[in-house]
């Protein structure tokens, strides 16, 4: 069995330990030894029945010693991205949960968690430490870039691009052949008519950019 970590001690770190449950009673495959957290008075706390083991300098040390596999559930893409840098000899998963279903001409890079109840569509193309959480729906020939975030219950229609460090927020739309740029949120519900700026959120229906 694979030695497993999850870094991040969080709320959706319950969903991941659930997703390597699920996977481990198809496929015997990883052995979860624990969570791993910079805030070191998590350390000793346990998420159902896991225990905090330590923290990223942990993870590094032994992952220079031994092959160790992980993934990231932390929501924001930025403190994904600064994580997977730190700990460059990690063997970064992709998790799937056994319920989804993924198109087998859809290719995936690395460190991606993909939830229950996801489907993608054909000739989609996912990048590295990207979270596609329960229920989303992704069409055909949709483009994510590297730590994309999409949150509970959205819809992409196809030929959707979404760059770096976007963030989709839970229950909304995304039409056909539209762009999200680096670092623009989304906010739940939104209905996404046009192209977006970066570094920019856009609300309502249809969604417009809030002024800053």
């Amino acid at each position: 069995m694979k030695e497993f970590f999850i870094v991040g001690s969080g709320g959706f770190s319950k969903q991941v330990i659930e997703i390597i449950e699920r996977i481990n009673e198809v496929r015997n495959e990883y052995k979860l030894v624990g969570l791993i957290d910079d805030n070191k008075e998590l350390i000793g706390k346990k998420v159902l029945g896991y225990k905090v083991v330590g923290t990223t300098d942990y993870l590094l040390e032994r992952s220079m010693k031994k092959d160790v596999y992980a993934v990231i559930a932390i929501a924001n893409g930025m403190h994904r991205k600064k994580i997977s840098s730190k700990l460059p000899h990690v063997r970064w998963t992709n998790l799937i949960h056994p319920s989804t279903v993924i198109s087998k001409y859809t290719k995936m890079g690395k460190g991606n968690i993909i939830c229950a109840g996801v489907v993608i569509n054909p000739e989609c193309e996912i990048g590295d430490f990207c979270q596609l959480n329960i229920g989303n729906t992704v069409g055909h020939d949709v483009f994510f870039r590297n730590y994309v975030t999409v949150m509970p219950g959205c819809r992409i229609s196809g030929n959707v691009l979404l760059k770096d460090f976007s963030t989709i927020g839970t229950g909304s739309v995304i039409l056909q052949g539209k762009t999200v740029e680096t670092e623009v949120i989304l906010g739940a519900g939104a209905v996404l008519t046009k192209n977006t700026e970066k570094e920019n959120v856009y609300i309502g229906v249809p969604a417009e950019k809030i002024v800053k």
